[in-house]
């Protein structure tokens, strides 16, 4: 018989756990009211009793096994048996440990148990349902990513396999993050958390989401918790769909409803503000005409003078708000890619040789000191020569705003490697170097202390840039502040094999009128 203080008795009997002891005769000794309870007996109806009492002869032979080699090794051992107890099957999880008495003789062994049968029943269903379905789960057609507390995976299936490029062994105990962009990784810890704490779940959401080979996808995601026998969340099967072509097909069409849109509303746009703004000018040059005429055919106007200085100004501001308006439209238009070059093969020689005959006495009414650089004979290439005028009478302009009574203004053409140079350099007050960056920016203005002085609104110097960018070129600025500015133009030296000229036939003859245009800013100087 195993002898137990009063005190150890006690505790032994309080434990929650089953507890016997077992002697080296197969008996029990102490014996707890849990284990007599799952025995179906009285606790004296066990003590000092064989195991046959409770167990039939085979159980009862293996169980004397057991107790034999942990007498004979003195170590201690857990053991998960199947007993038939009452005609009952009982799953039981022991441990058993050996005690040893004063001579350091192993006198009997104390049994701690578990009944696990109901455990082991709801494992078994558990079990049997999860290979029941892990065909669906294998060849369902969204992928399922199963991940534990940790966010570890511990499993997935071929369809995640095909949308995410990893085989199962490659992810298994990998971070969930493996399949989200570093950017998220705060956003999706916070969210897994929230889904283990049972207090939020997270269905239909779409997320960004990476694959093996680094290329973004987005997936619709819901998710299921798994509980255990406790009611604790030990698990979430998160589900994707994968969605990418599908919102890059929603995309393109918005893009191109957008665009349908947009479109129709660009042709309305440009089509009520050349009509708006055009008619008034219109107007206004008809009258002009008209009052040329009458004036210039009487000779009974006393203020004859003062009468012309009126058109003269009328004349000079209608010129200053078309270029306004030009400028206005060229540059949306350029913006939103509904501006186009009418380029053919031109010699660019010609054509600057043309410009400066037209302002030369023009500059030196302005008295500046102008002077014209050419090395060549002749360079075709191709352009647009509208727009080239345009270009080299907005720079000219600019050298007259920005410089002074008898200030030299130089332009310059010649070959430099692959290219034709143009250049406009003028001795005026140059440039500051913070400003120099943002001088080819629209609606800049870079000194506002001469805004007053130098009319202009701030676009020309952008809308130059975009059209020597499309023609293949470059514009770069060198300034000295207090000393000078040049502005060099560089387009390509090079022709088209068919010459493009659709509205109609390039002609100088209009020049004058353009340098009346161009020069608008400047008659006030």
């Amino acid at each position: 018989m195993t002898i137990l203080s009063d005190d150890f008795y006690f505790l032994f009997n309080d434990l929650k756990q089953i507890a016997f002891t077992f002697n080296k005769a197969d008996e029990f000794g102490a014996v707890n009211k849990k284990m007599a309870d799952f025995c179906g007996l009285k606790i004296e109806e066990l003590e000092n009793k064989n195991i046959s009492v409770i167990l039939n002869q085979e159980d009862s032979l293996k169980i004397k096994n057991f107790n034999q080699k942990i007498f004979e090794s003195g170590e201690r051992k857990k053991k998960k048996i199947i007993l038939e107890i009452n005609n009952k099957k009982k799953n039981v999880e022991v441990d058993v440990i050996p005690h040893q008495n004063y001579e350091q003789e192993i006198d009997y062994l104390l049994c701690l148990a578990v009944d696990i049968t109901d455990k082991i029943k709801k494992e078994n269903i558990f079990f049997r349902n999860r290979e029941r379905y892990r065909t669906l789960f294998d060849q369902a057609p969204l992928a399922f990513v199963v991940y534990d507390r940790q966010t570890n995976i511990i499993d997935w299936n071929q369809r995640a396999e095909e949308i995410f490029g990893w085989e199962k062994e490659e992810v298994l105990d990998k971070n969930f993050n493996l399949l989200v962009p570093e950017d998220y990784y705060s956003e999706v810890t916070e969210m897994t958390e929230k889904l283990f704490s049972g207090f939020q779940n997270y269905n239909n959401n779409i997320n960004k989401n990476v694959s093996k080979d680094g290329n973004e996808i987005y997936c619709e995601w819901n998710n299921a918790i798994i509980r255990d026998q406790e009611d604790n969340i030990i698990e979430v099967i998160s589900i994707a769909r994968d969605i990418t072509e599908r919102l890059r097909a929603e995309e393109k069409i918005k893009k191109q409803n957008e665009e349908l849109e947009y479109s129709k509303l660009r042709t309305q746009f440009f089509a009520n503000i050349s009509h708006e703004l055009k008619t008034p000018l219109n107007l206004i040059f008809s009258s002009l005409q008209l009052l040329e005429f009458y004036l210039y055919n009487s000779q009974t106007y006393k203020d004859k003078d003062k009468i012309n200085n009126y058109l003269k100004s009328i004349k000079n501001n209608g010129f200053r708000l078309l270029r306004l308006v030009n400028n206005l439209i060229d540059i949306t238009r350029i913006e939103v890619d509904a501006f186009s070059l009418h380029r053919g093969n031109f010699d660019i020689v010609k054509l600057i040789r043309e410009i400066v005959n037209t302002v030369s006495d023009y500059l030196e009414e302005k008295e500046r000191d102008f002077k014209f650089i050419c090395d060549l004979d002749s360079a075709v290439i191709a352009c647009d020569p509208f727009n080239i005028e345009r270009v080299i009478l907005n720079l000219i302009s600019n050298a007259v705003k920005f410089s002074a009574r008898g200030d030299q203004i130089i332009l310059t053409l010649q070959k430099v490697d692959e290219a034709i140079s143009l250049s406009v350099k003028d001795t005026g007050i140059g440039i500051e170097k913070e400003n120099q960056a943002i001088i080819f920016d629209k609606f800049r203005q870079v000194d506002q202390s001469f805004k007053k002085k130098r009319e202009g609104s701030g676009i020309g110097l952008s809308l130059v840039k975009s059209i020597i960018e499309m023609h293949g070129g470059k514009i770069e600025l060198e300034s000295d502040y207090g000393y000078y500015s040049n502005f060099k133009v560089f387009l390509p030296f090079k022709t088209i094999d068919q010459e493009i000229v659709e509205k109609e036939s390039y002609s100088p003859d209009s020049l004058l009128n353009k340098v009346e245009l161009e020069f608008s800013d400047i008659n006030y100087i």
